[in-house]
């Protein structure tokens, strides 16, 4: 007879996108904050080529994750979840997947309204998605914070909601996304 436990987990390779992709969001974050209060010089420049690098990077990996997931549906909630909770873990799984896709998408259009050409990590050149434009750019730029903030918000939630899911409800929500097994 099969073991259910392992129906009821993330796949390693789900749990590898996952980590992998919390801990590249973070870079990404961190690097940003500390990009954004740089003088302009070389390094700033070398800096924001990676930041724009990892952003279409984590774009890719996010492909990458969704095809798995839909060809590898998410494990059934544990037993005893509540009706509002499945419900807004689903809301905010979709919330995060769009933030996902909007946020670098987001910093592409701001990159490609800046004058300033650049090549995927030093590589390829990237193609601009929009024109130089200093007006289309402050409105890019703003638009990338926002949903970077919303990004956090609903990021800090989903950390909350597996914490105490963990600590509260002692259910294996975390666990199965840690290790794999309920």
């Amino acid at each position: 007879m099969p073991d259910r436990s392992l129906n009821d987990s993330w796949s390693a390779t789900a749990r590898g996108l996952h980590w992998l992709m919390a801990l590249l969001i973070v870079m990404q974050a961190v690097g940003g904050w500390v990009i954004k209060d740089m003088d302009s010089s070389p390094l700033k420049a070398d800096a924001m080529t990676a930041h724009k690098s990892l952003g279409i990077t984590l774009l890719l990996l996010l492909i990458i994750r969704l095809l798995w997931r839909w060809t590898h549906p998410a494990p059934p909630p544990p037993d005893g979840s509540k009706p509002w909770e499945v419900l807004a873990a689903r809301l905010s799984h979709i919330a995060l997947y769009l933030l996902m896709v909007a946020v670098p998408l987001s910093g592409w259009l701001s990159a490609s309204t800046s004058i300033v050409p650049w090549k995927l990590w030093w590589l390829l050149p990237w193609p601009r998605i929009a024109v130089p434009s200093k007006d289309l750019h402050e409105i890019a730029e703003a638009l990338h914070e926002g949903l970077i903030w919303a990004m956090a918000l609903v990021l800090a939630a989903h950390v909350a909601a597996a914490l105490y899911h963990h600590l509260v409800k002692r259910d294996p929500t975390l666990r199965r996304m840690l290790r794999g097994s309920a």
